[in-house]
């Protein structure tokens, strides 16, 4: 019996919103409002996170991507940095980082997805099954203390309460779904309003908060380990700028330079609107959308590392692989498969492979299907191209030999 390379995947969309449907999800809350989802199952997210897993994390591990926060009291640089700090790479004093936690400190740990398997694998799933980028954070706070003053993000970000409890209040959206450019600024004055929610995450726990909502957290009489799933999409501006950029590259009359002195006596404005008006008519009847989506699903595929756990011994498996052996994609694939002149290329984590347009229906089946033996693939194609195209999607790290049972 074969054993997988790396446990199956736990969560997924579906689980994580749990008893919320991704459907419900994006209709009802994605980028309106937040949503609150309680379990009372504290071990929900244990698979995923445990404050022993942040432990060594703080502990153990170079402290490069840590940092240190406290709304109480702001934690200077200076407080926990290394006495040799110009003298090493790793600038933060871990022991000192410990003794300010315990006197209020919340530990921020940057991009915990590029250290924890289990956050790593979740991401990557949430990235193949929505299309957009997704990172986490850690955040361990210790009883009574608030890592951050009230705030907004600029970007979406779910939150999973891994220990303890946080009670958490959600206040307006003065600016609705800023750009990264519109960040939250504290020399600002904002119009935060009153509360408009007020609650405590109790360990599994959901809690969605879209870009823009002002929020602020803070433990209660015991520590509170919560990890925040952030979100990063592309947006309509995105195409909107790229359409433009296009535009002005093909078309000269939007290169023409603006009528000369711009507000100032005698200059005709409405002449200026008339000309605006008609280039931006010119853009939407010209613009096309398909080629810049293509763009950047091509770049969202590109840009994904490549997550194969388990690849060496896949390798090895993939030799003594037989027409009968049971095979499936991975959960943590994200490819991309491009169909012109006569062949189909399937690109993955800046790599490409090429073959015949003959091997494209078993291709797309095996690049779809969970679970399957290389005899199923459909095509008819003989047994040894069979065992070829699953092999050679094993070397690249997108399908897997799997257990028979």
């Amino acid at each position: 019996m074969l054993r997988r390379s790396m446990p199956e995947q736990t969560f997924d969309l579906a689980k994580l919103l749990s008893p919320v449907s991704p459907g419900a999800f994006f209709n009802d809350y994605y980028e309106q409002k937040p949503l609150l989802v309680r379990r009372n199952q504290a071990d929900y997210y244990a698979s995923l996170l445990t404050i022993d897993d942040v432990d060594r994390l703080i502990t153990v591990l170079p402290p490069e991507k840590i940092v240190l926060a406290n709304a109480d009291a702001p934690v200077t640089l200076q407080a926990v940095a290394r006495a040799d700090a110009s003298m090493s790479n790793a600038s933060l004093d871990v022991v000192r980082a410990c003794q300010l936690f315990d006197e209020g400190a919340t530990f921020v740990l940057r991009d915990a997805h590029q250290r924890l398997a289990s956050l790593a694998s979740l991401c990557r799933t949430l990235e193949s099954e929505v299309g957009a980028v997704f990172t986490a954070n850690l955040y361990m706070t210790p009883a009574n203390g608030q890592g951050l003053d009230t705030h907004y993000d600029t970007h979406d970000t779910i939150l999973v309460q891994a220990a303890g409890s946080k009670e958490w209040t959600i206040y307006s959206s003065p600016l609705r779904l800023p750009l990264i450019g519109q960040a939250f600024d504290k020399k600002e004055t904002y119009d935060i309003g009153e509360p408009t929610m007020q609650f405590v995450l109790e360990a599994g726990d959901l809690l969605y908060i879209p870009r823009g909502y002002f929020h602020s957290g803070r433990s209660l009489d015991d520590s509170s380990l919560h990890a925040t799933i952030g979100v990063w999409p592309y947006l309509w501006s995105n195409v909107l700028i790229e359409a433009m950029a296009e535009l002005c590259l093909t078309d000269p009359d939007f290169r023409r330079s603006v009528p000369l002195r711009p507000g100032q006596p005698g200059f005709d404005i409405a002449a200026a609107q008339r000309t605006f008006g008609d280039l931006m008519l010119r853009a939407a009847g010209r613009a096309k959308v398909e080629p810049i989506l293509e763009r950047m699903a091509d770049e969202f595929v590109v840009s994904r590392p490549a997550m194969i756990p388990g690849q060496i011994r896949q390798m090895a498996l993939a030799r003594t692989l037989t027409i009968d052996g049971m095979v499936g994609v991975r959960p943590t694939a994200i490819y991309l498969i491009v169909r012109s002149d006569g062949a189909i290329r399937v690109r993955a984590h800046g790599r490409e492979i090429q073959l015949s347009d003959a091997a494209d229906e078993a291709v797309t089946f095996a690049l779809t299907t969970a679970r399957y033996r290389v005899a199923e693939l459909p095509g008819g194609l003989e047994d040894e191209d069979k065992l070829i195209i699953v092999r050679r999607l094993i070397e690249e790290g997108l399908v897997w030999r799997i257990a028979d049972a």
